[in-house]
């Protein structure tokens, strides 16, 4: 059965990415046995046949294809990509990570209905089965990229954003598993569980080395005067992140080191989120891998809202008064200011006072902190160093260190 025979059930703007020949949707189209894939569904729905529909997209990891019942349900076949040992952990932890927050909130997403994390199985391929949410991603939505490169259009932005405040306000609780179904478990690269932030910050710091080469950085920067700069940065991230970071955490009277924890989404970006084409009313959040639960210090805005902070970059990007002179990136700034009020008013709402999130993403200082950590395991060049001398200027002396 083709998508054209669906009557038109569906209208999604899915396309094909190719990334390499080791993890292709081809090879995996290829080594997936896709009637015994389709008889478990049936058996999974008492035994109402399904075919798979000759419609699918893929990702980096991932590829999915839709499968339709006989009756007209569409469900969705995710097939692995890759099959590493972590993927397999990736892949496992993604699962339990969907499982848990379908049991503990109302954030939307998918409902799974059976998986194997590797590939010794009768489908021959690590797999998902989950359910269909009959929409586009934002990015793909509203005619995709090629009509909008990738910005979600000015009639829908504002009516969006208040829709995934929505999602980030439910999304932003402590994890918690009280009829014992639930484990946190370690973090790929990194170790854990942590009972506490600064132990966290220690195991990132441990295990966190910067991607690049002082003669690859110098050749990327050809020759540009802040070259050095950059490199003595670099070189001294790690020894002054573990002096600073215990002194954001403890900077307060009441310090979160302890927590409480929340879950992030590793890519909490337009082309993971779900919507209705005509509006883009927020209808599922995807891609969970990878998700875990970080100290607050490090919950951040949604990726569409991204800003370079003001001391990490060129000091001719911006005005006297911190303003920058790009009109694209002034805006950005101020959709973020709008997007705070939006989750303070929706957390008076729906959390009973409780204003944490929307005072993680109005700290400045942490949310620098975050975007350094990030940037910094990406090899991403920077004036580190300025990022550091403001977070030290805005915390109290002494205190803690890693």
């Amino acid at each position: 059965m083709s998508l054209s025979k669906t009557n038109n059930l569906v209208a999604l703007n899915w396309k094909e990415h190719k990334y390499n020949l080791d993890a292709s949707m081809d090879n995996a189209m290829r080594q997936t046995n896709w009637p015994a894939l389709c008889q478990l569904a049936a058996n999974l729905r008492d035994d109402v046949p399904c075919v798979p529909l000759d419609y699918a997209t893929n990702g980096l990891n991932n590829m999915a294809r839709l499968l339709q019942f006989e009756d007209g349900v569409l469900w969705v076949a995710r097939v692995a990509m890759r099959r590493s040992s972590a993927d397999t952990a990736k892949l496992r932890s993604e699962v339990d990570t969907m499982r848990w927050i379908r049991h503990q909130s109302s954030l939307p997403v998918p409902e799974i209905f059976a998986y194997e994390v590797d590939e010794h199985n009768a489908v021959g391929v690590p797999f998902v089965l989950m359910s269909f949410v009959p929409g586009n991603t934002a990015m793909d939505a509203g005619g995709g990229y090629e009509t909008h490169h990738g910005i979600i259009p000015a009639a829908h932005r504002l009516r969006f954003y208040h829709a995934v405040a929505a999602c980030h306000v439910s999304l932003f609780k402590p994890l918690r598993t009280p009829d014992g179904k639930f484990d946190a478990g370690p973090i790929p690269g990194i170790g854990g569980p942590f009972d506490t932030a600064t132990a966290f910050f220690t195991a990132w710091a441990d295990h966190t080395r910067f991607p690049r080469q002082s003669d690859e950085i110098l050749d990327i920067m050809r020759g540009a005067p802040e070259a050095e700069q950059v490199l003595r940065a670099v070189d001294n991230f790690l020894s002054r992140f573990r002096a600073v970071a215990p002194r954001l955490v403890y900077r307060n009277d009441r310090n979160h080191d302890s927590g409480p924890f929340p879950l992030c989404h590793p890519d909490f970006l337009h082309s993971n989120i779900i919507v209705d084409d005509s509006n883009f009313d927020v209808l599922g959040i995807i891609d969970w891998e990878g998700a875990c639960t970080l100290p607050l210090e490090l919950v951040r805005f949604p990726r569409f809202l991204n800003a370079l902070p003001r001391r990490f970059g060129r000091s001719d990007r911006y005005s006297e008064d911190g303003q920058p002179h790009d009109t694209d990136e002034q805006q950005r700034w101020h959709e973020r200011h709008e997007y705070v009020q939006m989750v303070a008013s929706l957390e008076a709402l729906e959390r009973g006072g409780d204003h944490t999130l929307s005072a993680c993403l109005a700290d400045e200082h942490a949310q620098n902190l975050s975007y350094a950590m990030e940037a910094f395991e990406g090899g991403k060049m920077g004036f580190y160093d300025q990022l550091l001398d403001d977070l030290e200027e805005g915390l109290p002396p002494g205190g803690r260190s890693l």
